[in-house]
């Protein structure tokens, strides 16, 4: 609207003379007017149209930067997500792999089979004189009439299982009846496997019919062979004794000081005989013969070893 208003104005002035020379001259004004006020309407649209182009090319490039902004966001939300899952998922391998690397338990159903030489001896301890006898037969049930070293080896089997369920790796002496191993060679497949610690599953026996209970044993600090792991000793025979006795409600007899035992004389890990009971007494005959029973009893054993590696 300014616009045409300039161009009335300056064609009225240039063309106020009446002669044809000041007409001439009022009309090159007009045209030269006119040309330089439509150039400059002309580059007045073109800045105009250059200017709505920057601004649609800047809008362009603002809308274009959004959304690679939003873009950027949803792929850092993305990689956050699958960081957090595959920092999760590491967490649950590591936590497989470390319970199946759990302590080392060695376990030894104690005595074996008939059918073997009972005649050989062996050394009590590792440079020992003192030779004594290679296998022993065990005991027998009086009301069950089951054979201690089939007994140790229902016990042992079921043992085997819980603790493996647990997360500790097992190391077994036997698995079978028909084995020819002596005390020496128990005691060195545990230390051979590296176990942390061993467990010698046996059941007791007297002339005396009514004595009952469970105890485990254990090395003196003054044993020659072992006693530098005596404490360590009686430490895994408190646990397991205690749990049992709590578990099945056989009397606890605690535990006996033994310097004189093979199996234990050559032991290099902590190590412990339990005594389940005894086989010459009719109760605890009777308990430790059940099926159902022998459940109870190995997760009392367990739960002594939880305690004992502090699980």
């Amino acid at each position: 609207m300014g616009a045409a208003m300039v161009i009335v104005l300056l064609t009225t002035g240039c063309t106020f003379s009446g002669n044809g020379e000041n007409t001439n001259k009022g009309e090159t004004v007009t045209e030269t007017v006119t040309e330089t006020i439509t150039e400059s309407l002309s580059g007045s649209m073109n800045a105009k149209e250059t200017g709505t182009e920057n601004e649609n090319q800047t809008n362009s490039n603002q809308k274009k930067s959004e959304k690679e902004s939003e873009n950027q966001a949803v792929t850092e939300l993305k990689e956050s997500e699958n960081t957090e899952k595959n920092d999760s998922n590491a967490n649950i391998k590591e936590t497989e792999e470390t319970k199946a690397q759990g302590p080392i338990v060695a376990v030894d159903a104690g005595h074996q089979g008939p059918g073997q030489d009972m005649s050989r001896t062996e050394a009590n301890g590792p440079g020992s004189e003192v030779m004594k006898a290679r296998l022993a037969t065990g005991t027998t049930g009086s009301v069950s009439g089951l054979d201690e070293y089939e007994l140790n080896l229902d016990v042992s089997l079921k043992l085997q299982s819980e603790l493996e369920k647990r997360g500790y790796q097992v190391v077994m002496t036997r698995t079978t009846h028909e084995v020819d191993l002596g005390n020496i060679d128990r005691a060195t497949i545990a230390n051979e496997a590296g176990a942390d610690i061993l467990v010698r599953i046996h059941a007791n026996g007297s002339e005396d019919s009514s004595v009952a209970g469970a105890l485990t044993m254990a090395p003196t600090q003054s044993n020659p062979y072992v006693g530098s792991i005596s404490e360590e000793c009686m430490r895994l025979s408190q646990c397991l004794i205690d749990r049992y006795c709590e578990a099945t409600g056989l009397i606890n007899r605690g535990i006996l000081a033994e310097d004189e035992m093979t199996g234990i004389n050559w032991s290099q890990v902590p190590v412990t005989i339990l005594e389940m009971g005894f086989m010459t007494n009719p109760g605890d005959d009777a308990y430790m013969a059940d099926a159902a029973n022998q459940d109870v009893m190995v997760q009392g054993i367990a739960n002594g070893i939880d305690d004992y590696f502090g699980r």
